[in-house]
């Protein structure tokens, strides 16, 4: 409780700012900070047998509104520690379980299943999965220097690539094969520099590597860029993926031309072009289904409520949205 409350006041201090800004314009009669809430919900990937999600989760305990339920954003939230961890649930909303009592950060299955490579303390790990239970016994840790991000495994299963994020500073220079995307075997051996960028992903071939609007060949060491996001008036953030038939690329972003900062799941096609949103929704990430469906997380950090902050499924082109998760928990004013 005293880590929560410490993090809290943290979040207060850093929060004060000036009346004028646009959250008091949506609730003028609030307290000028912010607490912002921490979604119950995050990292959804679904398992490739098309029958699993998995997902961070820390369920919420209790939001106290002590300015009222008007100010979401001046609520205290209180959630439940002792839950925290890696769950599982049916693609039909059944079997919801905690699998493990930590988080998998950025976490990306091997293309057969058996494998879950995570982020954790800025290295890259994997970990056995036998259909129903992880092993932990069994974690491998596949990097050891720099900071590293956002693993992603290619199509035939024999390589991950991945972030490094140590670009040196002002007094030290960048590290040689460092600041940008990395591919490795998936026993972490030959490692080697691709190129700048960040938050890799793959088609259904092996042969190509995707870095937000860049396409590199791994062979033959040539990149090419498909979509200029300044172009589009477009803001990446860091969840890109190909569908499973690798005929579009979804990504989350906001455009930069207009003054509604909210998230959103965009699609484009292979070769840059047919800009599409694919729901309104407040989307802070997401995972393809096997069948071309998908997860995401609807959330937008103004509120968490009986639909902020939980997991959803649609189809790939916004329709047949259906709830997944819910949050249970209680409100004190």
């Amino acid at each position: 409780m005293l880590r929560v409350f410490s993090t809290i006041l943290i979040i207060v201090i850093l929060g004060l700012f000036s009346c004028e800004n646009d959250d008091n314009l949506i609730f003028p009669k609030c307290p000028p900070y912010d607490i912002v809430p921490t979604s119950p919900y995050d990292d959804p990937i679904w398992h490739p047998n098309g029958q699993l999600i998995g997902f961070n989760h820390r369920p919420i305990k209790e939001i106290q509104y002590t300015n009222g339920y008007e100010c979401p954003r001046q609520a205290i939230y209180i959630y439940k520690e002792d839950s925290v961890g890696f769950w599982l649930i049916n693609s039909d909303g059944t079997g919801k379980r905690r699998a493990l009592p930590f988080f998998l950060h950025n976490p990306d299955w091997s293309p057969d299943g058996n494998w879950i490579a995570f982020m954790n303390g800025a290295q890259i790990f994997k970990m056995p999965f036998d259909g129903a239970n992880f092993d932990t016994t069994a974690i491998e840790q596949l990097t050891f220097e720099g900071r590293n991000f956002f693993p992603a495994w290619s199509p035939d299963g024999e390589f991950i690539a991945y972030d490094n994020t140590n670009c040196g500073s002002a007094s030290t220079p960048i590290p040689p094969n460092s600041c940008g995307v990395l591919i490795m075997g998936a026993d972490g051996s030959n490692k080697r520099f691709v190129g700048k960028g960040r938050v890799p992903y793959w088609r259904d071939d092996s042969n190509y590597l995707f870095t937000y609007g860049t396409r590199y060949n791994i062979h033959q060491a040539t990149s090419e860029i498909f979509f200029d996001p300044k172009e589009n008036n477009i803001s990446f953030y860091p969840r890109v993926r190909f569908n499973p038939q690798g005929t579009k690329i979804a990504f989350i972003g906001n455009y930069t031309n207009t003054s509604t900062q909210f998230a959103k799941l965009f699609t484009i096609t292979p070769d840059g072009s047919d800009l599409k949103t694919v729901s309104n929704n407040n989307i802070m990430n997401f995972s393809w289904a096997p069948d071309g469906r998908i997860v995401y997380l609807n959330f937008d950090y103004m509120r968490i409520d009986n639909e902020k902050g939980t997991l959803w499924i649609m189809d790939a082109n916004g329709k047949n949205q259906f709830q997944l998760t819910r949050n249970n928990f209680i409100m004190s004013y």
